[in-house]
């Protein structure tokens, strides 16, 4: 029992055996990475679907802009990380699933930061300068505009997750 044991901290000290704990480490920042950082999105379009009026969309839109920073550094976590796995195992950039992830989620990034990002961004500054309790009109052709495209992120970050997990292909 001991020499078992023994054998293994032993192993943790040999090239292989850091390369190994690395990786293992890696896999846990990656897996924490997704759960924190991009797991909230998820609730992101129920969120800002939640306001009914103008002050719940104003407080609804704060409470956004401050969540948003967990995708933006766990999503910079999860490609560095995922990289760096990549590069310590070079046969996954052969992979469908390994590959196929990273473009899908590339395709992510684009549809919220760029298609979403730039519609919400026209819009935010007149939800914010409007007064009453009626939510404007500018807002709610953007979010109807706008749902689609996060059905559509969800499912690829679904899909990232069945890659990532099942290593089909």
């Amino acid at each position: 029992m001991i020499s078992i044991s023994l054998r293994a901290y032993i192993n943790v000290f040999t090239i292989g055996g850091v390369v190994h704990l690395f990786y293992s480490i890696l896999v846990l920042i990656h897996v924490l990475a997704a759960i924190i950082g991009i797991g909230v999105t998820f609730a992101f379009p129920v969120i800002s679907n939640m306001a009914k009026n103008l002050s719940q969309l104003k407080h609804t839109l704060g409470l956004l802009k401050k969540l948003e920073l967990y995708p933006k550094i766990g999503g910079g976590i999860l490609i560095v990380t995922g990289l760096i796995m990549g590069f310590i195992t070079p046969a996954y950039f052969k992979e469908i699933w390994f590959v196929g992830s990273i473009v899908l989620y590339i395709i992510i990034e684009l549809l919220i930061y760029v298609v979403i990002g730039s519609k919400m961004k026209k819009v935010v500054p007149v939800v914010m300068s409007s007064d009453g309790e009626e939510i404007p009109e500018e807002y709610m052709a953007v979010s109807k505009s706008t749902a689609p495209i996060h059905m559509l992120a969800t499912l690829l970050a679904i899909i990232i997750i069945i890659l990532m997990s099942a290593k089909p292909f």
